[in-house]
């Protein structure tokens, strides 16, 4: 069977998300992505840091920000971001798009020791980008992943039981 989840990516901006806490209570699924980077270090790490604590964030999107031969990662602080995520039970975006790779493999490393769930998302835009789940599948294991340590593995009733540890 299918079940589909409502859910919804929001920016992460200087002043905090872009949709309200009572817009995202009502979703099932919350991803907040850094778009719009400044270029201090502490800013943009601060800010994921800012939205991991918010109760209704299930997970960081696309922590780097970066485009392989096109834009450089953001400035950001990584390891404080994942230990951001550790204490706040936050799942970080392994996004298997072959441009984009992150989180970094040797990041998963360092995340799975701290106990941070990862999901992996293909960043489909098109039907065949489907197909980038092998490439996520890859890289988690590059990063010494298992099973166990990826979201999206969980059969239906596992999932949504991860999904209100958060909110409660």
């Amino acid at each position: 069977s299918f079940r589909l989840l409502s859910g919804i990516e929001v920016d992460v901006l200087k002043k905090g998300l872009d949709f309200e806490d009572d817009l995202l209570a009502q979703l099932e699924v919350v991803v907040a992505s850094l778009h719009v980077a400044g270029s201090d270090e502490k800013d943009n790490t601060a800010r994921l840091i800012k939205a991991a604590e918010n109760p209704h964030v299930n997970m960081l999107g696309h922590l780097s920000g970066r485009l392989l031969l096109e834009r450089a990662p953001q400035k950001l602080n990584q390891q404080a971001v994942i230990d951001a995520c550790a204490e706040t039970g936050t799942w970080i975006e392994l996004n298997a798009n072959p441009y984009r790779l992150d989180l970094d493999w040797r990041h998963w490393q360092y995340a799975k020791s701290k106990g941070v769930k990862c999901v992996i998302n293909c960043d489909a835009h098109r039907a065949e980008h489907a197909a980038f789940f092998r490439i996520g599948t890859a890289i988690a294991r590059k990063g010494w992943l298992s099973k166990e340590d990826v979201i999206n593995t969980l059969p239906l009733a596992k999932l949504r039981k991860e999904l209100e540890k958060k909110r409660a």
